[in-house]
């Protein structure tokens, strides 16, 4: 039973199935979500300052939607907003996960290839290796003949 997960969503699209997932691992009456959206930042011009893509309402709108979303389902959830450089998502990931006491980590599937994982990383491998609590990847739409298939992990093994 798990009485805290940390939902990590991305945008509009990616919500509603792992809205889904989380709906079908929870437990009435005791399970709180909370929706995590990171408002990515990266450095741009001659002396490099931070830029967002996103701006800080649209961000609120990604997460307090998917909170919307759960409680309208039946399930206590809470949305909240980090700000996060592109290089350094999956920390924030840990760190929320961390600061919230959370017991299960939720996130999409991974969205890059397998060679752009291979050169850049990957951000579900990163959040693997240094979670603090259980992990659940969803696989993509479609993937696999399948839409709601999902991967559960421990981060100690």
């Amino acid at each position: 039973m798990y009485r805290r997960i940390l939902l990590a969503v991305g945008g509009y699209k990616q919500a509603e199935s792992l809205l889904e997932l989380v709906q079908g691992i929870r437990t009435e009456g005791v399970t709180e979500v909370r929706a995590l959206h990171l408002r990515l930042h990266e450095l741009a011009g001659r002396r490099p300052r931070p830029y967002a893509k996103e701006s800080r309402e649209d961000a609120s709108l990604v997460a307090e939607a998917a909170a919307f979303e759960l409680r309208m389902a039946g399930v206590g959830a809470s949305s909240v907003v980090a700000d996060a450089y592109f290089d350094k998502v999956a920390e924030a990931i840990v760190n929320e996960a961390t600061r919230w006491a959370a017991d299960l980590i939720v996130l999409g599937s991974p969205r890059r290839r397998e060679v752009a994982a291979r050169v850049f990383g990957s951000v579900t491998q990163r959040v693997l290796q240094r979670s603090p609590c259980p992990i659940l990847v969803a696989s993509r739409v479609g993937a696999q003949g399948g839409g709601g298939h999902a991967e559960s992990t421990r981060a100690d093994q």
